[in-house]
């Protein structure tokens, strides 16, 4: 049964949409051809009307002027300039270049030489070895045979002085190798306890009293420190000789 109603609505919509389409195909007849038999509101046919054409007024010919004859244009000669005459270059005599004469650095002068020490008159070379705190005051140390040490050297006379050299305040003489040490051993005790504070020297010096050594360079000065463990104190010095 429901099979039926189907097919009985799609019938009528069949129907419905062929009549829709010849509807909309009357409507395009009648908006191209408006006469067409279809159209049951045709428009009405107009009547012709005779009317009659009128002529256009007659045209007046308007007298034209005669042309002037024109004249025929001479052509205007063609002005020729005459070059001015130039000048001939004169060649610029050019100027050789002077090449730069290449001007020797000046040599800086070399320091003078220093001058040559005069030779010492001394045979004997001083070498102070240090001062130390000791119990007592004297100056000891020993005589070598070189300046590069060579062995110790017995014999040799060794000055101590209150001033610089002979002939300056009493002198004492020791010679070396005669005080119970090495052959270039020599001591000069001042004091055998304390300190005798004051400035002394000693030098090398010939069977005559003469300096075989600088006195100056000898020099000692005994000063009065205690503490043992301060590194000023000086009670004991060490001199030794080289000879040259």
């Amino acid at each position: 049964m429901e099979n039926v109603n189907e097919d009985r609505y799609q019938v009528a919509t069949l129907v419905v949409v062929v009549m829709t389409v010849l509807v909309c195909m009357c409507y395009l007849l009648i908006f191209i051809n408006p006469q067409v038999a279809l159209n049951p509101f045709k428009p009405s046919t107009l009547t012709p009307t005779f009317v009659a054409l009128g002529l256009q007024p007659t045209w007046t010919l308007t007298p034209t002027s005669t042309p002037t004859r024109t004249q025929t244009p001479t052509a205007t000669p063609t002005i020729t300039l005459t070059p001015l005459p130039t000048d001939t270059p004169t060649a610029t005599p050019v100027l050789p270049t002077r090449t730069p004469t290449r001007i020797p650095p000046t040599r800086t002068p070399r320091p003078p030489s220093p001058p040559t020490a005069p030779p010492s008159p001394y045979s004997y070379n001083t070498v102070r070895q240090g001062c130390f705190h000791a119990g007592g005051t004297f100056i000891e140390g020993t005589a070598w045979t070189s300046a590069s040490g060579g062995s110790p050297q017995a014999g040799v006379r060794v000055a101590l002085g209150s001033g610089a050299g002979p002939g300056t305040g009493d002198v004492y003489y020791v010679t070396t190798g005669t005080q119970g040490k090495s052959d270039g051993y020599y001591v000069h005790i001042i004091r055998q306890d304390g300190a005798a504070t004051g400035t002394y020297y000693v030098w090398i010096a010939d069977g005559s009293g003469n300096a075989l050594s600088d006195p100056n360079a000898g020099r000692v000065t005994i000063n009065g420190i205690r503490n043992p463990d301060d590194s000023n104190a000086c009670w004991r010095a060490v001199v030794d000789f080289t000879r040259r």
